[in-house]
């Protein structure tokens, strides 16, 4: 996020309670230095929920992401990207904080002469993949279970991150393409089950055949505005594959500046001769005011696993994304989950802080 985009965006004004100066009173802001060449942000993310599939399983507050990060502007066609998760068990003894794969540290540089020439981004970093959403509890980032989703079944984690290089070109105004190649080493420590004919206990997998065989990454999006600029619009898919298994993502939406937006996502995922996964959700954001949005989604999966059972895990969801104050989000939600095991509904809290 830009500091500028949402400053003004809060229901409480920052300086009806003094907070002015956090927010750009006397030129207050989150870069430094000469010329903006250091910026410094933070993305923190916590959630209060409870299980789904346990009908007295106890309200837990944990943190889904603790990053503070930093951007160097070296030159005027170099820069440095880099950010520590602090939240990550490596950095302490905390679990509650972990999903399998979450990586606690990201550097990458990014080179690009001008704004006309493709952007190289070389380093330790994600690779771009599908449409990014900063809500971690989104199906289409999940392998549907017959117990719903939790943090052990995230398909891509919440910063995963690889060493490689990307080259991205996004000079005309309706089009943004990259391709990456990537090592898989991170990729490598996620697992799957593996059944046996005639055996009903599986065998704990890699998700991939070789850490030494490299990522593939492709993506591609075309955006397009209408209506004087009123009306925002992007179709897009990208394609992830490392030998035995291969992701497709594709994505769409319009959207209606200040008033509603339509999303609509797709995922489809194989490790071949052991596992296959179908998500696709569809989401609308009604803009109530310039600081509150009312979000309605709806989300199917399935997952078809060799010498097992089919799963399956479908939601409906209401909530709001509230912003309190400037870059602090506050999501309420309610949502109602049905599994192969299970059908419940639970309300849940997420608490966003932006910097």
């Amino acid at each position: 996020m830009g500091w500028y985009s949402f400053n003004e965006q809060s229901l409480i004004k920052p300086k009806s309670v003094g907070l002015g100066w956090l927010y750009g009173e006397n030129d207050a802001g989150n870069t430094l230095l000469d010329s903006n060449i250091l910026t410094l942000g933070t993305d923190i993310r916590f959630q209060s929920a409870r299980s789904h599939s346990t009908e007295e399983g106890p309200r837990k507050l944990f943190p889904m992401q603790t990053e503070v990060y930093a951007s160097i502007r070296a030159t005027k066609w170099m820069q440095f990207e880099g950010g520590i998760n602090i939240g990550h068990k490596r950095f302490g003894n905390t679990q509650t904080s972990n999903f399998r794969g979450q990586q606690p540290w990201s550097l990458s540089m990014i080179l690009q002469p001008t704004l006309s020439y493709p952007q190289l981004r070389v380093g330790f970093f994600m690779p771009t993949i599908g449409m990014h959403s900063d809500d971690h509890t989104k199906l289409i980032w999940h392998v549907p279970s017959a117990l719903g989703t939790s943090n052990i079944t995230d398909l891509i984690p919440p910063l995963y991150a690889e060493f490689g290089t990307e080259l991205t070109y996004d000079a005309l105004k309706w089009l943004t393409a990259s391709v990456g190649v990537f090592g898989s080493h991170t990729l490598s420590e996620l697992t799957v089950n593996q059944y046996k004919s005639g055996s009903s206990s599986p065998n704990t997998i890699s998700l991939i055949s070789s850490a030494n065989k490299p990522i593939m990454v492709a993506r591609a999006m075309i955006y397009e505005r209408f209506l004087n600029d009123k009306l925002n619009t992007y179709i897009g898919s990208s394609v992830f594959t490392n030998d035995d298994f291969v992701m497709i993502n594709a994505f769409a939406g319009v959207g209606l500046a200040d008033k509603v937006t339509l999303m609509l996502d797709y995922a489809a995922s194989e490790k071949k001769g052991v596992r296959s996964t179908t998500t696709s959700s569809i989401e609308t954001m009604f803009q109530l005011d310039e600081a509150l949005f009312l979000t309605l989604r709806a989300e199917t999966g399935r997952t078809i696993t060799e010498n097992s059972d089919f799963a399956y895990t479908q939601g409906l969801m209401v909530g709001a994304q509230m912003f309190i104050l400037p870059y602090v989000e506050f999501r309420p939600e309610y949502r109602v989950m049905d599994a192969n095991s299970f059908r419940s509904g639970r309300y849940a809290f997420q608490l966003h802080l932006f910097y």
